[in-house]
C-alpha cells in the first residue's frame, strides 16, 4: 500500500512493501527526482537495507557455530511493514521478527523506517530496537536511486583526498585502494567494477549538479558509502548510499559478531541514525 506526505514543494510517496520511497516528485520543477525502476536497468528505488548491507561470504552467516543463509542486502526491502505513526508531515512503518525472518537471522529486533518532510526536505530516519535476551549484531543502509544525465550530470562530495575500495565478482570487498575525485562527472565507465565503497573518508554530504547549480544533495553521518549505478548499461540514475555495515571481506571468517562495521545492541537498547534528501530545485 501508497502512503503520501506532500506540502507546496514536494510530493513523495512511501510504498508499505519495503518501506520504500518510491517517489519525490518535484511540484515547482513539475519533475520526479527518484528513478521510478525498470528492470532493464535495476528494479528497485529506495530499498532500505537490512539486516544486512550487500552480501554474506558465500551468502551465509555463523552464530554460536550455527549457518545462516541470507541473500544479498537482507529481507527487510522484501518484507511487509506496517503503519504505526502518521501525521501530516511525517509517516513511520514497523517490521518485527517473526519465525520465518529467525530462520534466516538468529536475532529478534523492532525496525522502524521513518519519513519526515519538511519545505524541501525529507529525513529518513531508522530506529533498530533489540528485543531479545541477547545482543543483536546487524548492519543498515539506503539504496535511493535518483534521476542523473550520464556524461553531464556531476557528482560532488564536501572532502578531500578521498579513497575508494571495489567489489569482486561475488560481491566482497577488496582490499585495495583507489584515488577518487571529490567532483566528477558521472558516466557509466566509473562502474565498470561494480560500486565504489568508500570508508572513512569525513565526506557527509553529496550533491548532484547540473549546468553548474545542485539540485539534489544527500546528508549523513554515516562511517561508510557507496557510490553506485548499473555498469555499461547507460542507466539515468545513480544512487548514493548512506550504509552503517557492508558486505563481508574476501577473506572474511563469517562469524556475525566479527563482520567488520557491524552495528551491536545489548537487551532491550535502541540504535537511530537518519539521512537527508534535499532538493535544492
Amino acid at each position: 500500500m501508497i502512503f503520501y506526505l506532500e506540502n507546496d514543494i514536494l510530493k513523495i510517496a512511501i510504498d508499505t512493501h519495503g518501506a520504500e520511497l518510491s517517489s519525490i516528485f518535484n511540484k515547482k520543477a513539475q519533475k520526479e527526482m527518484l528513478w521510478q525502476g525498470d528492470s532493464k536497468f535495476w528494479g528497485r528505488k529506495s530499498p532500505v537495507l537490512f539486516p544486512v548491507v550487500g552480501k554474506y561470504k558465500d551468502c551465509k552467516t555463523t552464530y554460536n557455530g550455527k549457518e545462516y543463509a541470507l541473500g544479498q542486502h537482507g529481507f527487510a526491502r522484501d518484507s511487509e511493514f506496517t503503519l504505526t505513526e502518521k501525521t501530516d508531515n511525517k509517516l513511520s512503518f514497523e517490521l518485527k521478527s517473526s519465525e520465518e525472518t529467525l530462520a534466516k537471522y538468529p536475532f529478534k529486533f523492532r525496525l522502524v523506517c521513518s519519513f519526515l518532510l519538511q519545505s524541501n526536505k525529507i529525513t529518513v530516519g531508522w530506529n533498530v530496537k533489540n528485543t531479545d535476551d541477547k545482543e543483536i549484531y546487524f548492519s543498515i543502509g539506503a539504496h535511493p536511486a535518483f534521476y542523473c544525465k550520464k556524461g553531464e550530470t556531476v557528482l560532488t562530495m564536501n572532502g578531500d583526498n578521498i579513497k575508494y575500495n571495489l567489489l569482486n565478482a561475488d560481491g566482497l570487498y577488496t582490499s585495495p585502494k583507489y584515488d577518487v575525485e571529490s567532483s566528477f562527472i558521472l558516466n557509466d565507465g566509473i562502474f565498470d567494477n561494480d560500486a565504489l565503497v568508500i570508508e572513512n573518508s569525513g565526506v557527509n554530504e553529496i550533491a548532484l549538479v547540473d549546468n553548474d547549480k545542485p539540485y539534489l544533495t544527500v546528508k549523513f553521518d554515516a562511517p561508510l558509502f557507496g557510490i553506485w549505478s548499473p555498469a555499461k548499461k547507460n542507466a539515468p540514475f545513480v544512487c548514493i548510499e548512506p550504509w552503517f555495515g557492508r558486505c563481508d571481506s574476501e577473506d572474511f571468517c563469517g562469524d556475525i559478531t566479527k563482520r567488520e562495521w557491524g552495528n551491536i545492541l545489548g537487551i532491550n537498547e535502541k540504535w537511530y541514525k537518519e539521512y537527508e534528501i534535499i532538493i535544492n530545485e
